[in-house]
């Protein structure tokens, strides 16, 4: 049988012997090792995905059921993110969520991540001159990031913890990220996103959502008008990097009665201002 012995030949990348077209036992044996080591890494990420989007402890069932996977594998990948820290198990309910090890690797991407180092500053300036929460998101994923906040000293307590994904058309950041972005881009992004409602105000038809960035291309800001939260008005304006693209945005946030619509245009030249000097910290000259 062919698959008794071992083509000799010279071996191509793709695991094919030059000459003969056919995998030897050896190739298909080291191709196989590979596929099935790079399906347990995606599953590891999926299962950490889920635990981290889901926000609740789940059981194995359930991970189970939503990755299409089965209770077995599912099983022995936790067992080895519990060990390495990344998941943690409740020993009263059994179910699982995300572990300690976590917090380190988000602590180390947000210290690594140059746009949040260099504004800080600005956002306790923004946040001191306001008295508003400032805050700073950048574009992952069809998605706002927001990965970096300080709370105006007499703002409303919003729930927005760093790394909380939102969507990019119902917010002031989203839509001060996709207003500059090439048109193209901006209509691809909108195309593949479901323009889902957060509140009553949220603006979910197309050509509204294009109108409003086409208002906030030419005004230079965008607002967020209880769309995302109730009775929370945002501001926002884009940071540009070196290369002049979008790199995020940054914005300020309140109550409505905080942030009132006639105030808006003030705000935004304090964010342009503080905008404007983040930009250039990150080697953009105008």
């Amino acid at each position: 049988m062919e698959g008794d012995f071992i083509f000799v030949g010279e071996s191509h990348p793709g695991g094919l012997t030059r000459g003969t077209d056919r995998w030897t036992p050896i190739d298909r044996e080291e191709h196989m090792a590979k596929s099935d080591s790079i399906k347990t890494v995606k599953r590891s990420i999926d299962i950490l995905n889920v635990l981290a989007e889901d926000g609740h402890q789940l059981g194995v069932i359930e991970l189970s059921k939503r990755l299409k996977t089965s209770q077995s594998t599912v099983y022995r990948i936790l067992s080895t993110l519990v060990a390495e820290g990344y998941v943690a198990q409740d020993a009263r309910t059994e179910k699982y969520g995300l572990g300690l090890q976590g917090i380190i690797l988000a602590g180390a991407a947000l210290n690594q991540l140059e746009i949040r180092k260099q504004a800080i500053s600005l956002l306790e300036r923004i946040s001191s001159a306001t008295g508003c929460n400032a805050n700073l998101g950048i574009f992952h994923r069809g998605e706002v990031m927001y990965v970096a906040r300080i709370d105006g000293p007499k703002s409303a307590r919003m729930y927005t913890p760093i790394g909380r994904r939102a969507p990019v058309h119902a917010t002031a950041l989203g839509k001060a990220i996709l207003a500059f972005l090439p048109a193209e881009e901006a209509d691809a992004i909108i195309r593949s996103r479901e323009l889902a409602a957060c509140t009553p105000h949220t603006i979910t038809d197309p050509s509204a959502l294009a109108e409003e960035l086409r208002r906030t291309r030419d005004r230079g800001y965008a607002v967020d008008q209880e769309e995302f939260i109730l009775g929370i008005r945002c501001v926002a304006v884009p940071v540009r990097g070196h290369s002049g693209t979008i790199a995020g945005a940054m914005s300020v946030s309140g109550s409505v009665f905080q942030v009132r619509a006639e105030d808006a245009e003030h705000l935004a030249g304090v964010l342009q201002d503080a905008a404007y000097e983040l930009s250039g910290r990150l080697g953009y000259i105008a």
